[in-house]
């Protein structure tokens, strides 16, 4: 009962920090472009819109489909309860997603604790994935919310699953195929559930060189690939094929997908320009001591005939890595890695890809040289998990940070589990046992820190509010215009705020802040009971939010409105 009332101690824990960090998001209007639009397609008033809900591609009668076609059901019906008990007031929509990402953070304590069979992981997992930069991405946009469905069903389900084996459940077995079928119908990625679910069993088994491990295995996950068949099957139909973007990305972008996933899980912002600005000594310092003490460790503990290349390898990259940090923190104008403005994301990606580089390296040697953990299981289903989704994206042609949000689990999970595996027990008054041990937590705390840096628990301005406020500015301003003609009148808009430009990103602003597109101000215009027809000029990018939107018109067997800004 102790150990029950500890779990919903932690549970309870992280679904308050999730709520915390992202409180601000309750006073922002409409989010990204395609909320608006979302909110007034997925409105049922009668059997023939639930009918379009479950049978037609996502954002059906928007021009939405024809850059992209998707099967996502369940967001269509979340956003349909939304709109019968709030209307069009956004403050219902950023509470959904506010209450959501609490819940999906204690179910991850839930999830990793049966996972990994301990409460610590599971806490600590909780707890930094609910204050994790990703969530910027995510819960702040209204229209992002099948990332956090994603997320919550995909988390469900696997945790439905590790019980129902343990417990020899049907009734949780077939619960967690309910749950995968949700995460299926609410975003794509939902498919890597399944194969999790069969490598956890594997794993759990007595041995990989038994027959009978892969037929527990095969029969453990039968009711979840009988889900994941159903739903190709209805999505083939309903599609006509398997869907995602119609459009191709050029081959430079798609190559650059592992290094933006990278990016999203440890280097989200230029951390380098605001380490800059704090304390030039002090950082030098504490980043210049990292490789030293990794030198340092291996020299106590191990003779030089022990240096093999598997332990040589992390120590060079990690000293090269570092070394090269310390440089660019110290000489900025000797360094490209500090010029994230001279090739627009050059800077930014190179001292991103040098700091992952050096700060892994760091923890790999420093794991190598300790000879006390013993995570390997743990390690191969968390690193299996965090890879996962990168065929996935390379498929789908399109990669956003957004997309990285249910896959930042594994990386916190095997940072929780390192230094669990590091810290002594809580009955013990030492800090640590081994010279070893401290470098495992210290090279662990390295690699956490630009996250932390630029949590969003520290952070208000996430870019969100200002351009939220900049749709609504706009979006009142056409309203107001086209309230003043008939409904036979056609409407001409140009200088739609559609997005903000500005690199470097900020620590705690969100990696892609988006305003309207045209099926944006057409959704409005049809939830305030317009039917005009509407066309579009030209868009607007800006790159910082304007403070003022101001309108002229004018009407000549039209209306014409041109957004202005100041």
């Amino acid at each position: 009962m102790e150990r029950s009332h500890k779990l919903v101690l932690a549970a309870a824990l992280a679904f308050a920090l999730g709520v915390l960090a992202h409180v601000e998001s309750l006073g922002y209007w409409f989010t990204s472009y395609d909320s608006i639009a979302l909110v007034e397609t997925s409105r049922i008033a009668s059997l023939a819109d639930l009918r379009v809900i479950l049978t037609k591609p996502l954002l059906y009668g928007t021009s939405y489909v024809e850059a992209g076609r998707f099967y996502r059901p369940v967001v269509n019906l979340v956003y349909a309860g939304e709109y019968a008990l709030w209307g069009p007031d956004p403050l219902g929509y950023h509470l959904t997603n506010l209450l959501l990402h609490g819940l999906v953070a204690a179910l991850v304590v839930l999830t990793i604790r049966s996972l990994t069979d301990s409460l610590r992981i599971g806490a600590l997992t909780g707890a930094l994935f609910a204050i994790h930069p990703l969530g910027t991405d995510v819960v702040p946009a209204i229209s992002r919310r099948q990332d956090v469905l994603l997320a919550l069903f995909g988390l469900l389900a696997l945790w439905l699953f590790v019980e129902s084996v343990r417990r020899d459940s049907r009734r949780l077995r077939a619960g967690a195929a309910v749950a995968y079928a949700l995460a299926l119908l609410s975003k794509e990625p939902a498919a890597v559930v399944g194969p999790l679910a069969f490598l956890w069993v594997l794993l759990d088994g007595p041995s990989l060189r038994r027959v009978s491990t892969y037929r527990r295995a095969i029969v453990a996950v039968s009711p979840l690939a009988a889900v994941a068949g159903a739903y190709v099957l209805v999505r083939f139909a309903v599609l006509g094929g398997v869907g995602g973007y119609t459009h191709d990305p050029p081959l430079a972008q798609t190559l650059l997908f592992p290094v933006e996933y990278a990016l999203s899980l440890v280097y989200q912002a230029d951390v380098l320009a605001a380490i800059r600005d704090f304390s030039v000594p002090l950082v030098v310092i504490v980043v210049a001591a990292a490789p030293f003490a990794l030198l340092l460790s291996f020299a106590r503990e191990r003779s030089p005939d022990d240096l093999t290349p598997r332990h040589a390898l992390p120590i060079v990259l990690a000293v090269a890595g570092f070394g090269a940090l310390v440089v660019a923190v110290r000489f900025p104008s000797a360094s490209p890695l500090s010029s994230v403005e001279s090739v627009e994301h050059v800077g930014w990606y190179t001292a991103g890809i040098v700091f992952i580089v050096a700060a892994t390296s760091a923890l790999v040697g420093a794991l190598a040289s300790t000879r006390a953990l013993d995570t390997r299981r743990s390690t191969g289903f968390f690193v299996l998990w965090l890879l996962s989704p990168l065929p996935l994206f390379f498929l789908a042609r399109q990669f956003a940070f957004r997309d990285a949000y249910f896959f930042a689990i594994p990386l916190l999970a095997l940072a929780a589990t390192y230094l669990d595996g590091a810290l002594p027990s809580l009955n013990e008054w030492r800090l640590v046992g081994r010279d070893t041990d401290a470098l495992v937590v210290a090279a662990v705390v390295v690699l956490l820190l630009p996250s932390l840096a630029a949590s969003p628990l520290v952070h208000t301005d996430t870019g969100w509010g200002a351009t939220s406020d900049v749709s609504r500015s706009a979006l009142a301003e056409i309203n107001d215009s086209v309230s003043g003609v008939d409904a036979d009148t056609p409407v001409a808009v140009a200088g739609i705020p559609t997005k903000l430009d500005a690199h470097p990103k900020r620590l705690g602003q969100a990696h892609k802040v988006t305003m309207l597109q045209p099926h944006s101000v057409r959704s409005w215009l049809r939830l305030q009971g317009h039917e005009n027809r509407v066309a579009f000029g030209r868009l607007q990018s800006f790159e910082t939010a304007p403070r003022n939107v101001s309108v002229r018109t004018r009407e000549n067997g039209r209306l014409l409105v041109w957004l202005r800004y100041e």
